[in-house]
């Protein structure tokens, strides 16, 4: 069973790939910087809406921070920017669950065959 401190871990290192500071995740996710601190240090329970919105934010399947083992198809982003815009930054995240999901299905196609 996954621990709060467990899940925190996967939570802070999910925000840090998406490229977030602790700062900008909470304003995005409407909350204060010290309940992002606690929740990433499993300092307590975090309710579904929020984890959802804290998957959808940093690019995320949910089910990516409840598997044991993630050998999830990684997929990093780079590139350089001046100023990073909140719409940029959603669009980014949102890119990089499509391309999970057609690694996750590219996997699927491979077992089947």
């Amino acid at each position: 069973m996954l621990t709060h401190a467990e899940l925190g871990a996967k939570l802070k290192e999910a925000r840090s790939i998406s490229g977030l500071k602790q700062q900008e995740a909470a304003e995005n996710l409407n909350i204060g910087r010290q309940k992002l601190i606690s929740i990433e240090k499993g300092m307590g329970p975090i309710d579904t809406v929020l984890l959802k919105k804290m998957a959808d934010l940093y690019g995320f399947a949910l089910d990516h921070f409840f598997e044991e083992d993630n050998e999830e198809f990684d997929v990093k982003l780079a590139f350089r920017v001046a100023d990073l815009e909140e719409d940029d930054q959603q669009t980014i995240n949102w890119s990089r669950k499509i391309l999970v999901n057609i690694g996750i299905l590219n996997e699927i196609c491979e077992e089947l065959n």
